[in-house]
Formats: C-alpha cells, sequence, structure tokens
C-alpha cells in the first residue's frame, strides 16, 4: 500500500489572506508544515497542493514536489480531489498547511491502521481544556460516540451543557473534543468526492468533513494529547511565535 501526504495550502484564505507565507520565527509556515509531516514514517510521498505559481516555486526551492491546483476549489478535501489521478497514493493523508504544530503521532497511526486494511475515513481530535478554545468559532468542535466515531461537527460548542448555566465552567463538567483539520482517506472516497452531495450542514457551518457525515460515510477518530495551533488569523500567528519559544522542539 502506498501511502501519499497531501498538504492542500490557499494563499488567499479569507480570514487571513497570505498566511501560509507568513513567517514563523523566520520560516514560513507551509514550509513548516512540510517539514514536519516529513518526519513520518513509511510516507511514499509528500505533496504540496497549491493555487499560485509564486507558492509552486518556491515549495520546489524548499525540496518538495508540489502541483498547480484551481483557485476555485472550496477546501483542502476538493483540492485533493480534483487531482486525484494524478495521486499514486492507495491512502491520502490531508494535513492542511496552515497546521505547523500537528502532531506527528496519530498520523503514524492513521499510517499503521491504513496498513492494516482500515476501510474508514481517519481524522483526529483532541481534548479542549478552555472556555476561551470552547467558544471560539475558529475552534471546531466534535461530539464522538462509544467508538470514538464522529457524531457530528461544529463551530458551536456542543453539546450544550443544559443544567450548568455558568458557561466558563463547562470544561470542567464535560470533557468536549476539538478537530485537528487532517484526515486520512482512502483513495477510493477521494475518487468519488464530487458526486457527494453537498448537504445544508457543509454549507451552513463550512465545514468540509460534514459532507462525508450528511453521505452517510462514517469518519473514525483519533485521539491526541498533544496541543493544537493552527493558524486562522493574525493573532493565531502572535500565538504560534509563543508557542514556538516554550516548544523549540518543533
Amino acid at each position: 500500500m502506498r501511502i501519499n501526504v497531501i498538504v492542500p495550502a490557499r494563499l488567499q484564505s479569507s480570514r487571513f489572506p497570505g498566511k501560509i507565507l507568513q513567517n514563523l520565527d523566520g520560516v514560513p509556515v507551509l514550509r513548516r508544515v512540510l517539514e514536519r509531516v516529513a518526519k513520518l514514517h513509511n510516507v511514499d510521498e509528500i505533496i504540496a497542493l497549491v493555487d499560485d505559481d509564486t507558492v509552486l516555486q518556491l515549495i520546489s526551492q524548499w525540496g518538495f514536489r508540489g502541483i498547480l491546483t484551481s483557485k476555485n476549489c472550496t477546501s483542502g478535501t476538493e483540492r485533493i480531489a480534483s487531482v486525484i489521478d494524478q495521486l499514486e497514493g492507495d491512502f491520502i493523508i490531508n494535513a492542511q498547511g496552515d497546521e505547523p504544530f500537528i502532531a506527528l503521532d496519530p498520523l503514524n497511526e492513521m499510517i499503521s491502521l491504513a496498513k492494516n486494511s482500515s476501510s474508514d475515513v481517519l481524522t483526529v481530535i483532541y481534548p479542549i481544556a478552555s472556555a476561551e478554545m470552547l467558544f471560539n468559532a475558529n475552534r471546531v468542535k466534535v461530539v464522538i460516540d462509544g467508538n470514538d466515531r464522529a457524531i457530528y461537527f461544529s463551530r458551536s460548542p456542543i453539546p450544550f451543557l443544559r443544567d450548568i448555566p455558568d458557561r466558563e465552567r463547562w470544561p470542567i463538567h464535560h470533557q468536549f473534543w476539538g478537530h485537528v483539520g487532517v484526515y486520512g482517506y482512502p483513495k477510493k472516497i477521494l475518487t468519488q468526492y464530487f458526486s457527494l452531495r453537498k448537504g445544508t450542514l457543509e454549507q451552513t457551518e463550512q465545514l468540509e468533513q460534514l459532507r462525508l457525515l450528511e453521505n452517510g460515510i462514517s469518519i473514525q477518530c483519533i485521539r491526541t494529547a498533544e496541543p493544537h495551533m493552527g493558524i486562522d488569523t493574525a493573532e493565531d500567528l502572535e500565538e504560534a511565535e509563543k508557542f514556538l519559544k516554550l516548544h523549540p522542539r518543533f
């Protein structure tokens, strides 16, 4: 089984245009992502999917392969599906281009599950410990069942704790889970992606993974205790600089 790690990256992000080329301690965010996933085990190829020629040239200078994709792709998954015929992997890991501190252990677990014939879509979740994180709409939350399969993803805090009026204390009374925007797909799922109906939940929440749930495709979650910090806003970049000073291993 061939494993591809694909890093979709859009230059003109709506919330933080140009974020993938912003320097994080002197290194562009996208380059940090590529160099981090290059540390994974048993990966056959790492490819960045971008929508800008300048970024494509930079990726080549950094020593990685890139593919130019349409500017009209609305999500990372759609960007991968648009070039699926150019990818040789049997199992595709989608690692977002704005996740410079992506945890490697759960991705290695994804690879192990894939090589042991798992046919599930896989993703990664982490425990939310603060109300600030819980009520931040840029931090996606997920509710899971007893087997760690995703029931629903939302930008809102879920579930709602009806009997706890002080919302600042919600994380004390219930274990909430956040979602890391990384996925593992059997290639056949991506091959049929454009035939899947785009439902009202995906359009309302603007969360690509809801298309899978709305079409009856289950998503198995892998837990990680490692810190999660994506770069969605300029404020996130400032926090990432502080984080890097405290965690130089990244």
